[in-house]
C-alpha cells in the first residue's frame, strides 16, 4: 500500500511542472525526467534559501559606508573595510571563502557598492579548525545608495591612518598618490580611493577567543 504523498514533496512537483511547461505528445518519458530533475532542484534551491535565511535571521545588523574590499591571499576571503555612523572604522569583517560560490558572489556585490551606505548583515562563526575561534562574517548587504555626505579632513586622515595600522608615512603617501587636499573636507569617494592606495598587505584573519 502506497504512502501518502508528502505536501512539500508535491509542491515541487507542481512547481516543477510549470517550470517544465506541458508534455509533448509522445514524450511522456524524457518529459518526466525534465520535471524529476527540476523538482530536484528546486529542492535543493530551498535547502540553500533555507540556510541563507537563517544565517540573516541570526545576523546583528548595523549601518556603515563601505569604503574598500581586499582579498586575502591565505583565504581568498574577501575584506570589507566599513566606516560605521560614528564616523570610525569597524573591525575588519570577512566574506564567505572566495573559492567558493557564496564568497565569489559577496565579494563581487561589496566591490559594486564601494562608496556606498549599506545595511550590513554579520555573523560571528567559529572557524571549522579552531572551534575556539570565531571570524566575523558579512552574509548580506542591504544597498542604500551612494554616500555624498562630506567627510572632515580630520575624520578621513583618521580613516586612512586607520587603515594603514597606524603608519603615518604609509597613511600620508597614500593621501598623496590618490590626489587628495591638504585642507577641506573631501568625498567618501575620494576617501575610498586613498584607501585603495595603500599596501594590499594580506592580513590574518580577525578572530576573537570564546569568553
Amino acid at each position: 500500500m502506497m504512502g501518502l504523498v508528502n505536501p512539500r514533496d508535491l509542491d515541487l512537483v507542481i512547481a516543477a511542472v510549470h517550470a517544465v511547461g506541458p508534455c509533448p505528445p509522445g514524450e511522456e518519458a524524457d518529459w518526466t525526467d525534465r520535471v524529476r530533475d527540476r523538482a530536484v532542484s528546486l529542492y535543493v534551491l530551498g535547502d540553500t534559501v533555507g540556510q541563507d535565511i537563517a544565517r540573516l535571521d541570526a545576523a546583528k545588523q548595523f549601518t556603515a559606508t563601505l569604503l574598500d574590499v581586499r582579498v586575502e591571499a591565505s583565504s581568498k576571503r574577501g575584506v570589507l573595510v566599513l566606516r560605521n555612523t560614528s564616523g570610525e572604522l569597524e573591525q575588519p569583517i570577512r566574506t564567505d571563502r572566495g573559492d567558493s560560490e557564496a564568497g565569489r558572489a559577496m565579494i563581487e556585490r561589496a566591490r559594486a557598492l564601494i562608496g556606498h551606505r549599506v545595511r550590513v548583515y554579520r555573523l560571528n562563526e567559529r572557524m571549522a579548525s579552531n572551534p575556539k575561534l570565531e571570524v566575523r562574517i558579512v552574509v548580506h548587504l542591504a544597498d542604500f545608495g551612494l554616500d555624498t555626505d562630506p567627510v572632515h579632513e580630520n575624520s578621513a586622515k583618521q580613516n586612512v591612518l586607520a587603515a594603514a595600522e597606524g603608519d603615518t608615512a604609509v597613511a600620508q603617501r597614500a593621501w598623496s598618490e590618490a590626489g587628495l587636499p591638504e585642507a577641506g573636507a573631501v568625498s567618501v569617494c575620494q576617501l575610498a580611493d586613498a584607501l585603495a592606495c595603500l599596501p594590499q598587505a594580506d592580513g590574518e584573519p580577525d578572530m576573537r577567543r570564546f569568553a
